[in-house]
């Protein structure tokens, strides 16, 4: 067997493009060079990896499966170079770390102070964005850790280390008639109107899940926000709209409250590290991850995610 991590890559970048001719122009090669990589790995491997009918390519059965390998190989070849680059330039190196709105002013930059002062030639990679896409871009090796809300205990093939809980709530304004009451349920809230994150948060598809669990119909959102500002929290607190916010954007004095919502309690969520599960630490990753561990004191945000 003759195998060849450029091989490797030329498949993967065949796979993520669809098309011989894109392929070969990421990778800077000529397409009858790249169709040659991809035929010595069918010889090597002595199966079809790809059907090359029509203009486009798709993975066969054999090609599924050889996938989850090569890409778990392409991902140890890129930390195994990245590793040995940090112990060569000592105090530098890249850390390339994903985060969200709930957790890159609440986490992210206290750990930056104080991990920065301590690595004077650190540089590090902020990539914001939505829980999912993250854990996909950590479990490809795109990102070496992420900051981020989990709502499950499983998720592979990734290790979660949980920093903190920041449950989630229905809250309105101090002033909203539902806050005087003692106790709700979610047919209470019929004909209310709210303040949602977009339909592919996480925060907004278990409250969806808590609906669908009572048999009623989700509420349409008034107005519908990547994240909630302070803008939209000042918004919340002078109308009679509803929100679901994390526990800990109820600042007191800002003339929000959570409402007595029975399903709250079950809306559990929490802050977590993640890491991919065959991940090699570098020491500018555990320190990171003590940097993110010190005891903090927890600041408001209003991101739900």
């Amino acid at each position: 067997m003759n195998l060849s991590l450029r091989d490797i890559e030329y498949f993967l970048a065949a796979i993520e493009h669809g098309n011989l001719e894109r392929a070969a122009i990421s990778c800077s090669v000529s397409q009858p060079a790249l169709s040659k990589a991809l035929q010595r790995l069918e010889a090597d491997t002595g199966l079809p990896l790809l059907d090359r009918g029509g203009r486009s390519l798709r993975l066969t059965s054999a090609g599924e499966l050889f996938l989850e390998h090569a890409r778990k190989l392409w991902t140890e070849y890129q930390d195994a170079v990245r590793h040995a680059m940090e112990l060569r330039v000592g105090q530098a190196g890249l850390l390339r770390v994903g985060v969200t709105g709930a957790t890159v002013d609440s986490v992210i930059m206290p750990a930056m102070a104080r991990l920065l002062p301590r690595r004077p030639a650190l540089r590090v990679q902020l990539m914001q964005g939505l829980s999912d896409e993250l854990h996909a871009h950590v479990a490809s090796g795109r990102l070496d850790l992420a900051v981020t809300p989990v709502y499950s205990d499983v998720l592979p093939p990734l290790h979660q280390q949980p920093i903190m809980e920041d449950r989630l709530c229905v809250a309105a304004s101090a002033r909203h008639g539902l806050a005087t009451r003692t106790k709700l349920t979610l047919r209470d809230l019929d004909g209310q109107r709210w303040i949602l994150p977009r339909s592919t948060s996480m925060a907004r598809q278990a409250l969806e899940a808590k609906y669908a669990e009572a048999g009623i119909p989700f509420p349409n959102a008034a107005l519908e926000v990547e994240h909630y500002s302070k803008g939209a929290l000042e918004l919340l607190a002078q109308s009679e709209l509803l929100a679901l916010l994390p526990q800990s954007a109820l600042v007191e004095g800002s003339g929000v409250v959570a409402l007595p919502l029975a399903i709250g309690r079950t809306l559990r969520r929490s802050i977590a590290l993640i890491s991919r599960q065959s991940t090699t630490w570098t020491p500018l990753m555990i320190e990171f991850q003590r940097a993110v561990m010190a005891p903090r004191a927890t600041p408001a945000t209003g991101y739900a995610e």
